[in-house]
């Protein structure tokens, strides 16, 4: 018996996810423990091994969403009979279906048949086995194919049309599952990488070699481009949107002088060299912010229909920019630990956002958020809520000011904050005093140590 491939569940939240991209091409051989394939979620990426050695088929391409626990495929042992037609896509109850279904008898009324392919999560592909057996071998793509046959049903001679009139797609040559993964990460084409592995396989080394080489331009000047929308770009921009619409969002600004707070992370980057330990001027936020959060319970809340909702614990978010999109892993219970704890959680979470290694827990259930672009050198900005929290703060750059002392200028180090509150929860005033209750502390950052 085959070994089903699921979709794997990451989280007790995941409630969709895709395959972003088959390592192991269609009818290839997998060993246990290689890369199988990746997954992707609204949230986090995941790379998932083969639990099994032997022969990959897929029944779900690449970018279909399904839901966890769905069969994406299957393993057959190397002397397995391998079926022209495969179970269907779906749960696991559908992946025991009978994976045989003959043709109907000739003289029979064309009618769909249980072995339809499904090719997206709102409908279904019906076709002759014998025109998905041509598209194979043709390297067509059915789901483009115009069906003539009855009721629609794809048949062999539309294959043949489209495969003549379609040219051959670039596929991508032979590789190994870790080349294809250091592709990725690289952004190497593996359509333009000369393999020097045997039958000229692509190596690890030959993707190296190719991102260390001058890129060639991609597109000619003037020519448009389309970029997919994936997952976390589709769920940033649909959050985004819903927050807005969904809440009265303001914005205030409030300068806040940091010559100390310059001078303690100075002071902490010395204390803390031989742990490896750098704070930043966000992880001095953050706690400030952690801290004026326990005598600012409002700003650390959700609204309902018939209530507010007065979290009990302060996790706070901290905004991370990676090349595909924002992404806000929590600094969970961030009033309860030390500065030094806070520096080390901080610098965790940055690392696995980074190296696509957070897992869900690592983004859940923040309560306040905490987004920078002070390093872009921004003096203000409107940061938008993250729902259903009702505060965020921007933390923008550090800028000479000056404070006078008498009629004697003195030139000192400013930051601004800016702060996006939603005022069905609090009004103007008590927004402004979190914010100030924030500035105090960062004036006085010695106070963030106790």
């Amino acid at each position: 018996m085959p070994k089903e491939i699921y979709l794997v569940k990451v989280g007790m939240n995941m409630t969709e996810g895709i395959v972003e991209e088959w390592c192991i091409a269609d009818g290839e051989t997998v060993e246990k423990g290689d890369l199988i394939y990746r997954l992707e979620t609204e949230k986090v990426n995941l790379d998932v091994d083969a639990e099994a050695t032997g022969i990959v088929k897929h029944i779900v391409p690449e970018g279909v969403p399904m839901k966890p626990g769905d069969v994406v495929g299957y393993i057959y042992e190397p002397d397995e009979a391998i079926p022209d037609i495969l179970p269907r896509a779906g749960g696991p109850a559908d992946a025991a279906a009978s994976s045989a279904v003959e043709a109907p008898p000739a003289g029979a009324p064309s009618q769909p048949t249980a072995a339809t392919v499904q090719i997206a999560s709102d409908g279904r592909l019906f076709s002759s086995p014998a025109a998905r057996r041509l598209a194979r071998e043709t390297g067509v793509e059915i789901a483009t194919v115009n069906g003539t046959g009855p009721g629609g049903r794809i048949v062999e001679a539309d294959v043949q049309a489209a495969a003549t009139a379609k040219p051959e797609p670039a596929k991508p040559p032979a590789s190994s599952p870790m080349a294809r993964k250091l592709a990725r990460e690289l952004g190497v084409d593996l359509t333009r990488t000369r393999g020097t592995g045997p039958g000229g396989r692509i190596t690890k080394e030959d993707v190296e070699q190719a991102a260390a080489a001058p890129a060639a331009a991609a597109f000619a000047p003037g020519e448009d481009r389309t970029i997919p929308v994936r997952a976390m770009r589709r769920t940033i921009a649909t959050r985004m949107y819903e927050s807005l619409q969904a809440s009265a969002q303001l914005t205030m600004d409030m300068d806040v002088n940091m010559d100390d707070a310059v001078k303690l992370r100075t002071q902490l980057i010395d204390e803390w060299e031989d742990e490896g330990l750098r704070p930043t001027y966000t992880d001095l936020v953050i706690r400030a912010s952690a801290k004026a959060l326990e005598k600012h319970p409002n700003v650390n809340s959700v609204y309902g229909e018939t209530e507010i909702t007065l979290r009990g614990d302060i996790n706070v978010g901290m905004a991370v920019a990676l090349e595909e999109g924002l992404i806000v892993p929590v600094v969970r219970h961030a009033n309860q630990l030390t500065m030094k704890q806070l520096v080390q959680e901080s610098a965790r979470l940055a690392a696995a956002a980074r190296d696509g290694t957070l897992t869900p827990d690592d983004l859940h259930d923040g309560t306040f958020t905490v987004s920078a672009l002070g390093m872009f050198g921004v003096d203000s900005f409107t940061p938008i809520i993250n729902s259903p929290q009702s505060g965020i703060l921007g933390v923008n750059r550090i800028r000479d000011g000056v404070r006078w002392e008498g009629a004697t200028p003195r030139k000192t180090q400013e930051m601004r904050l800016s702060l996006t509150w939603d005022h069905r929860v609090l009004d103007g005033a008590p927004a402004a005093q979190f914010l100030a209750a924030v500035r105090d502390l960062l004036e006085a950052p010695y106070r963030l140590l106790v």
